[in-house]
This record gives C-alpha cells, structure tokens and sequence, in this order.
C-alpha cells in the first residue's frame, strides 16, 4: 500500500530559486525567530499567483521536519516505506495546489503499476491539505475514489476558521513574519487564506441581534477593510466557489471545486476526520454591523470560545455528518498535532484499515483488563452530539 502525505498551511518550506544556489527562504528558523536581514514583503504574490519581485521565484520544497518529520517517518516504519509526501506552495489558491496533487496521485499510481505493485493510494492531510486533497478528488471524475484506499483527515479547516478574518482585518504576530501590518499585506495577497474564511453556522454575527452574516458578501465586511486597496474582491467571491460548488451565491468561480460532503458521505467506512480539542478557540464573530463609524466592526475582542477546538479549527468546521469522527482532549494543538503520539497512533490504526479507539485514559477504578472497547462512529449531523466524539487521553 502507498500513503501520500499533504501537510496543512506554512508546512512546506519555500525557496528562492532565482540565484543559482537556491536560497531557501521560508523555514522552522523564520517561523520562529524571523530573518531580520531579509524583507518579508518579498513574499507578497501578485494575482495572486506569481512572485512581485522580478528577482525572486519562489517554490516549494520540503517539509517542515519540526512539524511532520515524526509522523512520516514512524508511519513508513509501521506501515509501508512507500510513503510519499506532496510539498505545495501554501500562498496560493488550494484548487491551484490540487491540480498539482492530482497529477502527482496519478504519477505515483503510474510508478507502482509499473514496479509491477498495487496501486491504491491511501491519504493522511493535516490542517489546509485537507482541502487541497478534497479539490484534488474532485477533479478525478466520474469515479473520485477508483484506486483510493482510506484517508485520515487531521484538523481539517473545512468550514474554515474563525482566526482568518482576525488574520486578513488585523494581523497576526506569532513569530511567523516581522510584524503584524507585514502580515496582513501578505495575507491578502494570499488566495488560500480566503479559502478558509468560516463558513460554518454562526460564524460571524451581528451583534447587536444575532442574525448570520454571510462572510463570502463583501457588504459584511469592516467597511475600512473592503474598502481598501489590499483587500481582493475576487479572490473572496472566488473562495465561495471553491468551497460551495454550485451552491455558491456571490458569482465566483472555481474550476477544481472541493468534493461534497455527500460524495465524502459515499465513501464513508474510507473516511475519518481527526482533531485535538481542549484549547481555547474561538466559535463566533461578533460584528457591529451599527457602527456609523466604521461599518461591520468586528469585535474580536469579544469573540465567543471554547474548549470544542485546537486553537485554530473547531469541531463545527472539521465535523462531517456520516463521516467517522475523533476528537481527542489532552493531545497537541493544532500547529505540532502530527508530533502528538496519540494521533500518530490513530492514524496508522485507521490507514490500516481498523477502526478508531474509543477509550478514556486509565484510573484507579478500572482493573488490570479493560471489559469492552469502544470505538469513535460517524457523527449524525447535530450539534449537541459533538460531545459524543470528544475522548480525555
């Protein structure tokens, strides 16, 4: 059996390959301490798609080691050496990404066959590569799922996140880039970053009565935000496209649309969805759509959260109904969960084509033999039963 690997946003280090000696430029280092010799701006893309700077060319390259080098390297020790990983480049649209993994799948089915070797492909994502391999599925029509074994999706940002408009409105600071204007310029320039603006039930509302706003509308953005020149019009409308397929409202477009949840739901003894829980993460978007100031102020300040989440996805946006749920309270959050033994472990469990534990950590009440085992079952679409699929470890 072969596993592809699609790691989530930032996880794929970037380099500069317009000197000769290939500079890599984005890096654990960066991350961690930024490059204060180096402009972060550089990194802004134009349309989208292609690098401002006539000197720089970036691409994708290799993992983050520090985030996924346990994972890999324990899963091609338990289960197969032929796990193969698919770096992208994370600032540009997911359906742009998918294409590419989607001709990779082919490639590597094509390298089996012609090694004389099975060639179902089974998946792990984390984070954004979910999204880029849901895309990816959905170009392989009519049949997405010919010659595709199981699929572990980990902290899958589905229904996007409440931290992007935070992100896209004002900034963020966490180590990642200089300072947080930087930040929000390069966000925006950044498609995929749209396309995991949250989407899930109340996400974002007005605060004054509690009436859902719809983020992929413009007219429910902060006014001095839409208003302004950094801030891409068609890449919000396009990301609703992306995400809803025919169901979009706002005119946009996409030519490699993620899969349904229904077709997901076809394939779902395939399918599990993995997450952390146990961190402070936040639910819903307070807008003060009654500002005369300034128009549809969002009031981070007062964001509703809870523990139903890894700091950045939230059980509401990973949930699929009929698709195999695990939650799990007292693992990693949601940057270093691929280093977390726990979800390691469950993922080969599922690769490997068993089912999910269920099981509470031990006390002094249980004896030396555990009676039973449990194990984690499709979630049924409810919100109050999201609580069924959270297990302490």
């Amino acid at each position: 059996m072969a596993i592809i690997f699609v790691p989530g946003i930032k996880g794929t280090k970037l380099v500069d390959t317009y000197p000769t000696n290939f500079k890599v430029r984005w890096s654990l280092e960066d991350m961690v301490v930024g490059n204060i010799f180096e402009d972060t701006l550089d990194f802004e893309l134009k349309e989208g798609l292609y690098d401002v700077e006539d000197t720089h060319l970036f691409r994708e390259w290799e993992l983050i080691n520090y985030a996924y080098k346990r994972i890999v390297e324990r899963l091609r020790k338990w289960i197969t050496p032929q796990l193969y990983t698919f770096p992208y480049d994370w600032r540009k649209p997911i359906d742009f990404n998918a294409k590419r993994l989607h001709a990779f799948i082919e490639h590597v089915q094509g390298k089996l066959k012609a090694n004389g070797k099975e060639s179902t492909v089974s998946f792990f994502t984390h984070s954004m590569g979910g999204l880029v391999l849901r895309s990816a599925l959905g170009l392989r029509k009519p049949k997405p799922f010919e010659g595709i074994g199981r699929i572990a999706f980990i902290a899958p940002p589905f229904r996007g996140s409440c931290g992007i408009p935070k992100v896209l409105i004002a900034g963020e600071r966490n180590g990642w880039f200089s300072n947080e204007e930087d930040f929000r310029k390069l966000a925006r320039s950044f498609p995929s970053i749209y396309q995991m603006i949250p989407w899930f039930e109340k996400a974002a509302v007005a605060a004054k009565d509690g009436r859902e706003l719809d983020l992929f509308d413009i007219g429910n953005w902060q006014q001095n935000v839409a208003q302004g020149k950094n801030f891409r019009k068609e890449f919000l409308i396009n990301a609703e496209a992306f995400l809803k397929g025919s169901d979009a409202n706002q005119g946009g477009s996409s030519d490699a649309p993620i899969l349904s949840d229904t077709e997901l739901r076809r394939h779902a003894d395939q399918i599990a969805v993995i997450l952390s829980v146990g961190y402070d993460t936040c639910y819903q978007i307070p807008v003060d759509t009654e500002n005369a100031i300034n128009r549809n102020w969002f009031d981070f300040k007062n964001q509703r959260q809870d523990k139903n989440g890894d700091q950045r996805v939230h059980l509401k946006s990973a949930a699929i109904q009929g698709i195999t749920l695990a939650a799990y309270d007292g693992t990693a959050s949601h940057g270093v969960v691929c280093r977390d033994s726990k979800i390691i472990k469950s993922v080969f469990r599922w690769l490997e084509g068993k089912k999910l534990l269920k099981m509470k950590a031990r006390t002094p009440r249980h004896s030396i033999k555990r009676r039973s085992k449990t194990y984690f079952e499709p979630w049924d679409g409810k919100e109050s039963s999201l609580s069924q699929h959270i297990v302490k470890v």
